[in-house]
């Protein structure tokens, strides 16, 4: 496959948005389509993102967790952001219980070569923080917060991106070796590539029909226009974040502060407190319930600081998380899965002979880490589309295989683990 002439980009979330910018920088033009008025307007559009790694050993969610925050934070520097858009502050990571006082006690000794993260005492974190914290921490000093929609506004701000809103798509026609877009029967783009970045509204996309007008060489009973389907087995997940308005007291607290929650520095005379985490509720109303839970994080990490800010709290925001059960984002090519259930292949079926729909892709289930793991995923999909070198291993790129699910569900846990497509270019380097 040549270098594409033009593809597009299902949803202007940070995976969209990253994903436009991925294709773009490599001279492909995209059409950035998002069904809302403005970008990063769901998941995507808190105040203000947290960036840092969550690491646990030596396992592939650390490895790829540590891969993704280097590349972000690679990333945002190179886009030269506004101070007011994004601040390396420095990230706390507590030891707030027994089990993430030795989990953090022990990637500290894994990292203790690198010297990130470090670990420090409550009262050499107090000291970095310019607040009393009242646990043992984690410190990553180039941990940082940034803002979202200005993020995404500057990685699209490309000549080689032109951005559709208010277009719902609900429909797609693979003709011959393009997909047609549909938003209420009306034809909004076309192309050969197609990479679906839309969250949760991915789910009901594939399983809707998308139609196919192929010919006998990949279905050779066909006589008329079939069914593509792919399986996402994703979750949506509701989050609250608070808003409080900063005081004399909270304004001291220099660094962002992690427990089971966050909580950044004052921004705009206001910090971000968040979140909950409900798996159980769509409702995006606020509720008085979950801004006490966040901030009984708040008084987990600083009596002081709760102190100072638990009558202070002004608003906030809640959105639906796109999770898996492993917590690893969708990221690569779709299998077929009506073609792949209705004729199981082999247990030691080769990759490329499965029913792959060409030229479609995902970027999808970041889950609340999209700003340290969808650029990285971006750059991972445009390598794929592009055939260039891939940005990291291919056994870890494999992990992140979209059909994992479905594979493993028809006992073919070999390919579940494996890169999508044969031909992919090894990693460089």
């Amino acid at each position: 496959m040549l270098l594409p002439d033009h593809a597009i980009v299902i949803g202007a979330g940070i995976a969209g948005c990253s994903t436009a910018y991925a294709l773009a920088e490599r001279g492909v033009r995209v059409r950035l389509i998002e069904r809302h008025a403005h970008i990063a307007s769901k998941a995507s559009g808190n105040p203000l993102a947290m960036l840092y790694p969550r690491l646990s050993g030596d396992d592939i969610a650390t490895e790829f967790a540590l891969a993704g925050y280097r590349h972000s934070l690679a990333l945002y520097q190179k886009l030269q952001l506004a101070p007011a858009d994004f601040s390396q502050c420095g990230l706390l990571q507590l030891g707030f219980n027994g089990r993430e006082l030795a989990r953090i006690k022990k990637v500290a000794a894994q990292f203790q070569a690198q010297s990130m993260p470090e670990y420090l005492s409550a009262a050499a974190a107090s000291h970095i923080a310019g607040i009393t914290i009242a646990h043992d921490a984690l410190y990553f000093s180039d941990g940082a917060w940034i803002n979202p929609a200005q993020l995404c506004s500057r990685l699209i701000d490309h000549e080689n991106i032109t951005l559709i809103t208010l277009t719902n798509i609900d429909k797609i026609l693979k003709n011959k070796e393009l997909f047609e877009i549909y938003s209420d029967a009306v034809l909004v783009a076309k192309a050969a590539v197609v990479v679906i970045a839309n969250a949760n509204d991915a789910y009901s996309l594939g399983q809707s029909q998308i139609t196919s007008t192929l010919n006998a060489s990949v279905n050779r009973n066909a006589q008329a226009p079939f069914s593509l389907r792919f399986d996402l087995q994703t979750q949506a997940v509701r989050g609250q974040i608070s808003l409080l308005n900063a005081t004399a007291a909270s304004h001291k607290l220099q660094t962002i502060v992690c427990s089971d929650g966050y909580i950044s520095p004052a921004h705009n005379e206001q910090h971000c407190l968040g979140a909950s985490f409900n798996a159980d509720s769509q409702d995006l109303s606020l509720n008085a319930a979950d801004h006490l839970a966040n901030l009984d994080k708040l008084h987990t990490m600083s009596p002081a600081l709760y102190q100072s800010l638990n009558t202070e709290i002004s608003g906030g925001r809640a959105a639906l998380r796109c999770n898996t059960s492993d917590y690893l984002p969708l990221v690569g090519e779709l299998l077929d899965s009506a073609a792949l259930t209705h004729q199981p292949p082999r247990p030691h079926a080769a990759m490329h002979t499965l029913p792959w729909i060409k030229g479609l892709y995902v970027n999808l289930a970041h889950g609340s880490k999209g700003f340290s793991s969808a650029p990285l995923c971006a750059a991972l999909l445009a390598s794929m589309i592009c055939q260039q070198p891939l940005p990291l291993a291919a056994t870890l790129a494999g992990r992140l295989n979209p059909n994992r699910f479905l594979l493993r569900a028809l006992g073919l846990k070999h390919l579940a683990k494996t890169l999508a497509r044969a031909e992919t270019p090894p990693v460089s380097g």
